[in-house]
């Protein structure tokens, strides 16, 4: 009897061993789980947008979401960024108070000159007021056209800038647009600097 008895304890022994070994399963898979919920909350905080060439190359630019990052807006200016059409970014820089409203686009271009991309623009244009001409902001050089037409409210800078940055040499693209009627343009020329500092460009070959 006292054998069966003590078989007894060890069967129910190795059960309830085994029980506790199942309930302690569950809890890695928890904590696995969390780990994936975690990284399903992280987000992007760059905008990245890409121009294929000929399905040749693709020429990728990267630039951050919140431009404030990079840059500081006055007292009242509000700034945004989106990706526009899968193909450029924009961000707007608005004091709706002061009826101040900027808005600058970034868009990727081809590895050519800011000289060759304006003798191509250029080319058979006998209207002075549309030819690229020499532009230069802070360190860098390029071309630009102002566009100022009598039924816009807004006058349009229309600008390519030389980079030669991490293994790219070639042109940004940058075109920037402000109210005609407003009087402070002094900060014009630093968010193109911002973004012209802050602005990643890279060159993949089409596979």
């Amino acid at each position: 009897m006292n054998a069966k008895f003590v078989k007894s304890l060890l069967v129910v022994g190795m059960g309830l061993s085994l029980a506790a070994c199942s309930s302690n399963d569950p809890e890695p898979k928890k904590e696995d789980t969390k780990v994936v919920e975690d990284k399903k909350e992280e987000k992007s905080t760059d905008f990245v947008v890409s121009k294929n060439y000929n399905k040749k190359y693709d020429i990728i630019i990267t630039m951050p979401e919140d431009f404030t990052t990079i840059y500081t807006p006055a007292d009242g200016v509000k700034v945004t960024g989106e990706i526009v059409d899968d193909s450029f970014i924009r961000y707007s820089f608005e004091n709706k108070e002061a009826d101040t409203k900027k808005i600058a686009a970034i868009e990727a271009n081809a590895d050519a000159t800011a000289d060759e991309v304006a003798e191509t623009f250029n080319k058979g244009e006998e209207d002075e007021s549309k030819l690229y001409k020499a532009y230069q902001v802070g360190n860098y050089t390029g071309v630009n056209k102002i566009s100022d037409y009598s039924y816009d409210d807004y006058v349009t800078y229309n600008m390519y800038f030389n980079l030669d940055r991490d293994g790219f040499k070639g042109t940004i693209k940058v075109v920037v647009e402000k109210l005609k009627d407003e009087a402070d343009d002094s900060d014009t020329e630093t968010i193109i600097t911002a973004i012209l500092d802050n602005v990643k460009v890279e060159k993949k070959k089409c596979e």
